[in-house]
């Protein structure tokens, strides 16, 4: 992990809340919308979703659209007109999708402005029921030191880390929750008078036991082995490179009101 700094801007934001409590919690599961009004979000399913952002950015897409459901997607992808709907059903594309859920191969893809329609089983929905807080990222290992310093800039008294979670997002992931770790870690780094909640703690803990490496993590994770199993080790190798990427990804809302993700 790479030492996070802190332009002018962001230090002169910090500086001025320095005495006051900053609270950071990890989720470990996505908690209901009102629970994250007020704070500075960051929500992660690093397999594979908010992987997929940075790769379709850093590409140069233009607009993600985090949608629940494919019939949502098809529905919301026919409105849009030359929008591509992506994700999976079982980590697999279903046959109205045009494009899967594998960050390797968009990152292979000339996606330069694309607009994107996106549907998975865990982390689309988080991002949507994040969509009330004061600010939202959809981070990755890859680009975590870069959104652990875009929320820093961010006057806030609340930080939240919020884990995409498995089976819908009713159960806690092995990889989600090791990332969630290594943003407390990232976040402690940068601002040491953080207050951690117990989740945040916990998912410290957890990181820690992992010994800081991605890939351990993921070889205790059942949705890891899942994808080996379908011959998605690139990707795990791909979404298990920390700070590799120079974007950010953040949720914003277009001309209509709908919610979508896009580079900042």
């Amino acid at each position: 992990m790479h030492p996070i700094v802190l332009g002018d801007a962001e230090n002169s934001a910090y500086a001025e809340r320095v005495h006051q409590p900053v609270n950071l919690e990890v989720y470990v599961t996505p908690p209901p919308s009102e629970v994250l009004r007020d704070a500075a979000v960051v929500v992660i399913d690093v397999l594979r979703a908010t992987t997929v952002h940075e790769a379709l950015l850093s590409g140069g897409a233009g607009a993600i659209y985090p949608v629940a459901d494919f019939a949502a997607g098809v529905e919301l992808r026919d409105k849009l007109g030359s929008a591509r709907l992506i994700g999976e059903i079982g980590a697999l594309p279903p046959p109205e999708a045009d494009f899967g859920n594998s960050p390797t191969e968009f990152a292979s893809l000339n996606v330069e402005g694309w607009t994107v329609v996106h549907v998975t089983s865990n982390g689309t929905r988080a991002l949507l029921g994040a969509e009330s807080a004061v600010q939202v990222y959809s981070g990755c290992l890859r680009n975590l030191s870069l959104t652990v310093e875009r929320i820093l800039a961010a006057a806030t008294e609340r930080i939240a880390v919020v884990c995409s979670g498995d089976q819908g997002g009713t159960a806690p992931s092995v990889e989600d929750t090791f990332a969630g770790g290594a943003y407390v870690a990232a976040f402690r780094q940068a601002a040491p008078k953080l207050v951690l909640g117990g989740g945040a703690r916990l998912a410290l803990r957890l990181y820690e036991a992992y010994d800081h490496d991605p890939m351990s993590g993921f070889d205790d994770s059942p949705h890891a082995e899942h994808l080996r199993s379908l011959g998605f080790d690139a990707d795990l190798a791909y979404a298990a490179q920390v700070d590799a990427s120079a974007v950010a990804a953040v949720l914003d809302r277009d001309a209509a009101g709908r919610v979508f993700v896009r580079s900042g």
